[in-house]
């Protein structure tokens, strides 16, 4: 059933993406908190989101741009961490967030080249469309639009759940073999972050940009600070 789930948030998400709606709502800042509340998990989503997004920040639908499918990506890496937590019992910790990051990232470039093959298939629906409504036959040419809907929900319904099932069996044995692994992939979880603040801060395209950036982080380091201290 878990795996159900993913699969139909999964497909959703792909559909919201590009060909419905666009509400952001597969953005990774959305989308793994969403994941998250539907698996039982929120607070593993919420966890996993911020990182995601700002790793992808630059990762934009604009026209005929494929970016890395930044919503594949994100379904099966939080799918796989959120299952791996519950089977290790601690929830998403960093250093499951850190695995399921490494096992599930590549799937958003390789969810780029399943974009350009669904981009070809559409377009020649988009001709199929025109030659129906030129030929007096818009409600055809209506169903053609959703016939163009449906690969991108069945590539990531396919392919977000499988990812996950494989993360979610594997980062439980190496937790368990390795106890001693948690302190230092903590640590790569940490540099993780760092690493999606920096690949954030060089999607803008402008210095007052930059400027907010470093300013949001200088006070969230300082409120984390506090609230650590006050724990």
């Amino acid at each position: 059933m878990d795996y159900l789930v993913v699969a139909v948030v999964a497909g959703l998400a792909a559909v919201e993406r590009r060909g419905f709606l666009q509400a952001m709502l597969s953005r990774p800042v959305a989308l793994a908190p969403i994941l998250g509340l539907a698996l039982g998990d929120l607070r593993g989503g919420l966890l996993l989101g911020p990182p995601l997004e700002l790793l992808w920040l630059g990762a934009m639908n604009m026209g005929a741009a494929l970016p890395p499918n930044e919503a594949l990506g994100t379904a099966a890496i939080a799918g796989g961490a959120i299952l791996a937590g519950r089977l290790l019992g601690t929830g998403v910790t960093p250093a499951v967030a850190v695995l399921a990051v490494a096992m599930a990232g590549a799937l958003a470039a390789l969810g780029r080249t399943t974009d350009r093959a669904i981009e070809e298939w559409n377009v020649r629906l988009a001709a199929r469309a025109e030659a129906l409504i030129a030929r007096g036959s818009p409600n055809a040419a209506v169903r053609e639009n959703l016939v163009g809907l449906l690969p991108p929900f069945l590539v990531s319904a396919l392919l977000a759940p499988a990812v996950a099932a494989l993360a979610a069996w594997v980062i439980p044995a190496i937790l368990r073999d390795l106890p001693s692994a948690s302190v230092p992939l903590g640590w790569g979880w940490t540099a993780l972050v760092g690493l999606a603040a920096a690949a954030g801060a060089r999607a803008f395209r402008s210095a007052r940009g930059i400027g907010l950036f470093a300013g949001a982080a200088a006070v969230t380091v300082a409120v984390g600070w506090i609230v650590g201290g006050a724990r």
